[in-house]
């Protein structure tokens, strides 16, 4: 029998110091005005505590965060364990032949690069998983549930790094997707209980996935915005980009 899946609602407001707050919290409807409150409490604790350890590091007559700043707050009681989300599976021996023919076909790609566009490429290139790369993977799961096909993705690649391929892609580590949604949350996207961003392209769209294995792309660069859908799995993004690569 499959486990229950968690699903989570988000909320943010800003306070009346500019400070933007972002909160997770685990159920199927959204809170009531009472635990709207209670949020809210619970991030002008937050704020104040890291007003005060800001400038305790600062020192006297350090700005004190305010407006720009985000503060993303997760709150499940239960997030020691977080159940898998359902959803499609990346075929990890389909991802592996993925990795072995674009980073073959990405050496003929830059080889050639030069010739066809008159200036050299940038750093185009797959990081295949490391140890230290899989404890972060893992570290981004004990944090929210993390949708299977991003979970198997980082089984075999830390990151990658595509600027000169179409408007560019960009894979990002599972350390820096971690770093995002302490500072961003995670975005709003309709029809998924949770979704990540995982990338983004040349302009700073942002790339996202989440339990239904469909792949996002933000409208702008921006998490905050609307998000249209570019790829039915993670599989066909992946396929996309490689054929960009191979040039067929």
């Amino acid at each position: 029998m499959d486990e229950p899946t968690t699903q989570y609602q988000g909320y943010s407001w800003q306070d009346e110091d500019g400070a933007q707050h972002i909160v997770l919290y685990p159920g199927s409807e959204e809170a009531d005005e009472e635990g709207l409150a209670r949020l809210r409490a619970m991030g002008a604790r937050e704020l104040a505590e890291l007003r005060a350890e800001r400038a305790g590091e600062a020192g006297p007559g350090a700005a004190r965060p305010g407006a720009g700043w985000r503060r993303s707050v997760t709150v499940d009681l239960d997030l020691r364990n977080p159940t898998p989300l359902p959803g499609p599976r990346l075929d990890p021996q389909w991802l592996r032949a993925w990795c072995a023919q674009t980073g073959t076909a990405l050496t003929g790609f830059t080889r050639s690069f030069a010739a066809r566009y008159g200036f050299p490429p940038g750093e185009n290139a797959l990081a295949p998983a490391t140890d230290a790369s899989l404890r972060a993977a893992g570290a981004l799961g004990e944090l929210l549930p993390v949708p299977p096909d991003l979970a198997t993705l980082y089984g075999a690649l830390d990151r990658a790094s595509l600027p000169d391929v179409d408007n560019g892609y960009f894979v990002h580590s599972p350390a820096a997707v971690t770093g995002h949604i302490r500072e961003y949350g995670t975005p709003a996207i309709g029809g998924e209980r949770l979704a990540l961003v995982f990338g983004s392209d040349g302009g700073g769209h942002l790339f996202a996935t989440g339990h239904s294995g469909r792949v996002w792309r933000s409208t702008t660069a921006s998490p905050d915005g609307d998000f249209t859908l570019v790829a039915r799995t993670l599989e066909e993004f992946l396929d996309g980009i490689g054929r960009l690569v191979a040039g067929l």
